[in-house]
């Protein structure tokens, strides 16, 4: 069984925060992968500033030659808003013997009783929660509860079935946000050690985030 990990995301653009993340996941998890997955149209956010080609291009650069991280696509190509459901739907139906875990960092964890169809993505997918070092649990009563019946400590088990179980990473502290990387875009500023150096000469070359941000 071969365990493949999902880091969705805007991307908007990618930092060496989301970079690193997927290291570690992959790292910490003993995964064989990990996919990132740049969203088309985000159903709870803003649609992102820069475009679906750009934002790929932007991941392909950062990851290229890392092994085990690759840019998954799928969601740019589709229609309408992205959900997460429908996209682990698609790959269960492409691995259905394999092991696939979603990656989520604790805030998007604590607030999973929101998310479209959420009782369905345990049945998917594994979910691997990036935790900061010191960083509290979910406070909602549902999501405790699931964490408390699904929660592995063993990352071995995550290739014991395709699906089911809630395993916890350490997340490195690396306070970068795509927000802050457009506003110093923006203001002229620089961007080194912020995002990949591949990725700061495409931006560069481009116009996108010089005008104004949000």
């Amino acid at each position: 069984m071969r365990a493949i990990g999902i880091l969705g995301g805007t991307f908007d653009p990618v930092h060496c925060g989301h970079v690193r993340l997927a290291i570690e996941v992959l790292e910490q998890a003993g995964l064989d992968e990990v996919r990132l997955m740049p969203a088309g149209a985000p159903r709870l956010r803003d649609p992102p500033r820069a475009s679906g080609a750009e934002r790929r291009a932007w991941l392909e650069a950062a990851v290229g030659g890392i092994a085990g991280l690759v840019v998954d696509p799928r969601e740019l190509d589709g229609s309408g808003p992205t959900r997460t459901v429908e996209t682990l739907e698609s790959l269960r139906a492409e691995h259905p013997d394999d092991a696939i875990a979603l990656v989520l960092g604790m805030d998007a964890f604590a607030r999973l009783d929101e998310w479209h169809r959420h009782e369905a993505l345990l049945e998917l997918a594994h979910l691997v929660v990036a935790r900061r070092p010191g960083a509290d649990g979910p406070e909602r009563p549902a999501v405790r509860a699931l964490a408390a019946a699904h929660a592995i400590t063993d990352a071995r088990l995550l290739r014991a079935q395709p699906s089911g179980t809630i395993y916890l990473v350490e997340a490195p502290l690396l306070d970068i946000s795509a927000t802050d990387v457009r506003a110093r875009i923006a203001a002229g500023r620089s961007i080194h050690c912020l995002v990949p150096d591949p990725v700061r000469r495409l931006i560069e070359r481009s116009d996108v985030y010089k005008h104004g941000i949000r």
